[in-house]
């Protein structure tokens, strides 16, 4: 397997879709796709979340220099104060942002910043043997249940044709 060749930077709705269903997840994408982080400021918003079962998971917490939180409180629209730093930190370090949500996934590829589905996280293990199709149903699905707002039916039938499953395949 190749060494991790990307830093990602996952966002609140995606460390919590994992949480609540497969946490370990984030410690294969940082172990086979590319190191997971997660910004102090997001992580205090994450129920359920600490920094050391981010440590056990391979999840590496960071904070921000004062400059960055002042480039983020000074945004205005439609992303969050966390959001608009996932973007800033994104941008200045050419990292990809781990994100389901439309607005933050829209603004970064308009700066310029990659973008990367918490689901695509996923296709990447299957494809790499990671992790069988069997389990990346079963995450997807509960996923799914827990968060229909961000992964709605749409994406979850492309989730299955992107691991090759069919869309009525059960684990």
């Amino acid at each position: 397997m190749p060494e991790a060749r990307e830093f990602l930077l996952a966002d609140a709705d995606v460390l919590i879709d994992y949480v609540a269903n497969d946490l370990a997840i984030l410690a294969l994408a940082s172990e086979h796709i590319g190191r997971v982080h997660v910004l102090e400021q997001t992580l205090t918003t994450v129920v359920n979340l600490s920094e050391r079962e981010c440590q056990k998971q391979g999840i590496e917490v960071i904070d921000v220099d004062t400059n960055v939180l002042v480039e983020a409180g000074a945004k205005s629209g439609p992303l969050s104060f966390e959001d608009w730093l996932c973007l800033i930190v994104c941008r200045e370090r050419a990292w990809s942002c781990l994100t389901n949500d439309r607005a933050l996934r829209r603004v970064c590829r308009k700066a310029g910043v990659r973008v990367r589905r918490g689901l695509g996280l996923m296709v990447d293990l299957v494809r790499s043997g990671a992790i069988s199709e069997k389990q990346a149903l079963l995450v997807a699905r509960a996923i799914h249940e827990d968060n229909p707002h961000h992964i709605n039916d749409r994406l979850l039938r492309a989730f299955h044709r992107a691991i090759g499953a069919e869309e009525g395949d059960t684990p």
